[in-house]
């Protein structure tokens, strides 16, 4: 009896378990046909993009930059196909220990030299960088040769992610030409990122830096396109997904600049890149830069190079003493000499306390006695007018017409003809203003030396000694004075144009300055001008031309005791219907009609040859120092 109950318990409990085992397989069963269900069409939809994005990927496609010409159509600055080696963030392995497995054999990788391929570094940083940037390759090598794009694609299936790429850089056909208004790219910088004007830009992003090409980056840059591509389990891609479209980038517009090729180079060739020093050549009828110089200059290519080789040419650059990077055209400053005296005198005549037969009690002697002070010229002129005094440069005359007419009115007519402390708004950045003192101004400027303003100070302003200008403002400024006109806009830019050729928006010249004058004003400096060059002992004799009536004012700026003088030299032409201006300075190089005169005139002859207006002579073409060998001390 008793056995008979244990076996029938026994025998229960493997029932008990049985069934148990079974409502588990059951359970299991139903959870499988739920998920199932649910897999099928609860989430169908979801399941199905998950299984797309591992099979299809969205690729972006980089615009086109826009190109630069001059102004009869020449090209400056185009695109070269470029092959770079990059990874695709979408396409690496997702699990940590598959990835570094791939940066590992990046590694590895040597070319026939044995030199490596890739550095740890950029490596690392490349990775890193992938966990943000998805949609678009990040650049491993850049312009990698065939040799090693074959290298990589030896190993294409052991290196998933790992992508060879083209992309358009800039090149720059004429290497240093206009390098510092052309401006170059390069990757976006992390500061750059952070600012409001770059909000809708990515980083790995190529953008303007300097001159034009920061100017209108926007312009430049046109509107990324994206496609569908489908990809292997490799993550190689295989082709675009069939009947899905993407978006087609828009290329960047094309900019037509003021620039004149021609007198570019001219520019370029007359003024040594050994030396430093500035040139600016603009129509002061509209305001357009026909040829801007700074020197010495730099080649705008190295910044489209390969990493390494980028880096080396940019150390160079920006170790160099001779700081080829900054635009001195438009950003350096400098004392403007004796080309203000054009300014003193247009003040004194405007108000009428100076006429054009006025003489002053003291004659030149070679110096002037002021109270306990004795201001020297830099030579010996005696009794003179106006315009004699312009023409001789003579610093005794000034002195006594600036204590004269005082400070307030002379700063006042040469803000009118564009000097001061705004810029002129030319269109790339980096422009500096200038500084016209006065007992305020000069006050707070020099608090911390103690130094306060006096009477006194206005002999050294009246011969422009203690003001600031740039080369842009010495150009707009001698241009204006010549036409009575107003002052115009210096700007860069002629037309912006799509990539069919049509004209999307064409600059309209702006006056931004009063820039004028009463007519007796104007007739007397015109007068003036045209004596420095073309009347005896004028002292900018060496700007002129045959044939065309060149006006100009010379200037040598001191800016260091015991240095040598900037020599300055503004000239505009033809005088009586005025289509140039020109703004030299050389600096340190002595006086202005010596050294920078002969400049000066080279721009214009080529200028006007170009305009069939003149006839240069080999002799004089095959001379493209512009230095003359005989450098006496004028100003």
């Amino acid at each position: 009896m008793l056995n008979f109950e244990t076996e029938n318990e026994l025998q229960q409990t493997k029932n008990l378990h049985a069934l148990i085992f079974l409502a588990c397989v059951v359970l299991l069963f139903v959870i499988l046909l739920v998920r199932l269900f649910s897999l099928q069409y609860t989430h169908y939809d979801e399941n199905l993009q998950r299984s797309d994005n591992n099979r299809i990927r969205k690729v972006e496609l980089i615009a086109e930059r826009g190109f630069i010409y001059d102004r009869n159509g020449e090209i400056l600055v185009r695109n070269r196909p470029s092959y770079q080696i990059a990874i695709q963030a979408s396409n690496l392995p997702r699990k940590k220990a598959a990835r570094d497995t791939v940066f590992n054999r990046l590694l590895q990788i040597r070319d026939t030299k044995g030199v490596r391929l890739f550095d740890s570094l950029s490596l690392d940083t490349a990775f890193q960088r992938s966990r943000w940037i998805k949609t678009r390759p990040i650049r491993l090598l850049e312009d990698a040769s065939p040799e090693q794009i074959a290298m990589i694609e030896e190993h294409s299936s052991e290196l998933p992610g790992v992508v060879t790429v083209i992309e358009s850089r800039r090149e720059y056909p004429y290497g240093t030409l206009a390098s510092h208004v052309l401006g170059y790219t390069s990757e976006i910088s992390e500061d750059q990122l952070k600012q409001p004007e770059y909000e809708d830009y990515s980083q790995g992003d190529r953008v303007g830096q300097k001159g034009l090409e920061q100017g209108y980056d926007r312009e430049f840059r046109g509107k990324n396109g994206m496609k569908l591509v489908e990809v292997n389990a490799s993550g190689r891609e295989v082709g675009e997904v069939s009947g899905v479209e993407g978006t087609k980038p828009v290329p960047g517009l094309h900019l037509v600049s003021t620039l004149d090729l021609n007198l570019q180079k001219a520019a370029e060739e007359a003024i040594p890149d050994s030396a430093k020093g500035a040139i600016v050549a603009l129509d002061p009828n509209t305001g357009e830069i026909l040829a801007m110089v700074s020197s010495p200059r730099l080649d705008p290519n190295i910044f489209s190079l390969k990493r390494r080789e980028r880096n080396k040419g940019w150390a160079q650059v920006a170790l160099d003493s001779m700081r080829p990077l900054t635009n001195r055209a438009i950003s350096g400053t400098y004392p403007p000499a004796s080309i203000f005296k054009l300014v003193s005198a247009g003040a004194g005549l405007e108000s009428g306390i100076l006429t054009e037969n006025k003489y002053y009690p003291k004659p030149c002697t070679g110096g002037y006695q002021y109270g306990t002070r004795y201001q020297k010229c830099w030579g010996v002129h005696g009794n003179l007018n106006v315009v004699n005094a312009i023409r001789l440069s003579c610093d005794v005359f000034f002195y006594q017409e600036g204590l004269d007419v005082d400070m307030a009115r002379i700063n006042e007519f040469a803000r009118r003809f564009g000097l001061g402390e705004e810029p002129l708004g030319v269109d790339i950045p980096g422009e500096k203003a200038g500084w016209l003192p006065d007992s305020v101004s000069f006050n707070k400027r020099n608090k911390r030396l103690g130094w306060r303003w006096a009477r006194g100070l206005i002999l050294n302003l009246s011969i422009g000694q203690g003001q600031l200008v740039t080369p842009l403002q010495q150009a707009t400024l001698i241009g204006a004075l010549a036409t009575n006109k107003g002052v115009y806009r210096p700007h860069f830019m002629k037309e912006l144009r799509d990539h069919q050729g049509n004209v999307v928006h064409r600059y309209e010249p702006e006056i931004i300055r009063p820039g004028n004058m009463k007519p007796y004003t104007h007739r007397v400096l015109l007068n003036a001008m045209d004596s420095v060059v073309n009347h005896p002992g004028g002292t900018g004799k060496r700007g002129a031309i045959p044939g065309i009536r060149v006006g100009a004012k010379t200037g040598s700026g001191e800016w260091k005791k015991g240095e040598k003088t900037h020599a300055w030299y503004a000239a505009v032409a033809p005088l009586e219907k005025p289509e140039i201006a020109v703004a030299v300075i050389m600096e340190a190089a002595g006086g202005g009609g010596a050294v920078s005169g002969p400049i000066a005139r080279k721009v214009m002859m080529a200028y006007f040859e170009a305009k069939k207006m003149i006839e240069v002579s080999p002799e004089e073409k095959a001379d493209s120092t512009g230095i003359v060998a005989n450098k006496e001390d004028e100003e």
